[in-house]
Parts: C-alpha cells; sequence; structure tokens
C-alpha cells in the first residue's frame, strides 16, 4: 500500500493567513504613501512655479521688455488666480511699478500653463500684499520692485512638515527656492 503524496500547493489555511499578513502590512503603509505622494506634488508643484519665472525673467531680457508671469481664466488675458491657468505674457503697461499687467493681443501670450490640482494651494505676495500677477523689467529685475521682493508659496492638501515650497524673487530677479511647512498639516 502506498501513501498518497502531499500536493506542492498551498492549503486554504496558510492562502488565508498570507492574505491576512498582507492586509495588515498594506494597511500601515497605505497612509504613509500617500503623505508620500502629497510630499513630492508640493516638490513638483514649487518647481514647476519656479521653472515658470525663470522662463518670464529670460524672456524678459531676451525680448527687452516686461514680461509678466499671471493666472488666467482664458489663457489670454491676467484675469485669474493662481488657482487658475497661467501664461506668461509680454506686458505693455506704462510702467514697470503699474498696478495690473497688459496684455496687447493673444500673440503677446508666450506660453501656458494648466491649472493646479484643486488640492494645491498657491499664495503669492509682495509688499505683504497677496498678487495675482509677477511682472520681471526688461533688465531682468523684478517689476513693482519698491514693494519689495515677492514671495511664493505652494503647497497640496495632505503634506506634512515642511513638504511645502516656499519661492522668494528678489528686487534683482533672482530666486530663491526652500522648504516651507505653510500650508502642510
Amino acid at each position: 500500500m502506498t501513501v498518497p503524496k502531499p500536493s506542492p500547493g498551498l492549503t486554504l489555511i496558510e492562502l488565508m493567513i498570507t492574505l491576512a499578513v498582507l492586509a495588515i502590512v498594506v494597511a500601515i503603509g497605505i497612509p504613509s504613501f500617500n503623505t508620500m505622494i502629497q510630499n513630492n506634488r508640493s516638490l513638483a508643484l514649487g518647481e514647476e512655479l519656479a521653472g515658470a519665472l525663470n522662463y518670464a525673467r529670460s524672456e524678459a531680457i531676451k525680448r527687452g521688455q516686461r514680461v509678466t508671469l499671471c493666472g488666467t481664466t482664458d489663457g489670454a488675458a491676467c484675469n485669474g488666480t493662481w488657482a487658475n491657468n497661467w501664461i506668461v505674457v509680454v506686458d505693455t503697461a506704462a510702467t514697470d511699478a503699474a498696478a495690473a499687467p497688459v496684455v496687447a493681443d493673444a500673440a503677446a501670450v508666450l506660453r501656458f500653463w494648466e491649472a493646479p490640482d484643486s488640492n494645491a494651494t498657491v499664495t503669492v505676495t509682495q509688499g505683504g500684499s497677496n498678487t495675482t500677477f509677477v511682472r520681471f523689467t526688461r533688465q531682468g529685475t523684478l517689476g513693482r520692485s519698491s514693494q519689495g521682493a515677492v514671495t511664493m508659496n505652494a503647497s497640496f492638501s495632505g503634506c506634512t512638515s515642511n513638504a511645502a515650497r516656499a519661492i522668494t524673487v528678489g528686487v534683482a530677479g533672482m530666486l530663491k527656492m526652500a522648504r516651507s511647512s505653510t500650508g502642510c498639516s
């Protein structure tokens, strides 16, 4: 009489224990993973803003004209906020200190960025007041420089500690990017 050999597969109990352990590991790891994603999104948003600012400044120097980064609702005028789309435009305002950018026509729009995700928060201040645009002069310096440096903060809800990004545009037009806890929970 021969004894039957056990099959090399898993028993139902072994499979259930493996799935239970896997469920526990996933339940512990998912919140950390979501936080990591939000932290990386905050970093990417800050980098995108810094890239847009650098592009606007380089175009101002290259063209020898005022160039402005601003929020837009329609892609053709500086009529939005930082939660909307962004555009870089050749600014035909009368002076570097003008209170609002002037977009002559559709050809003045140099570049367009899609609106950030609805969980994103972008705040921009100059001289302690919120502003909807950042202007560079033909020399690449900050327009409306009498009001001081521009400070931008970019974050996504759900980021932690100092994962938000703070960008400062000095009156000379130079950018400084740093970690920030503003906007993170």
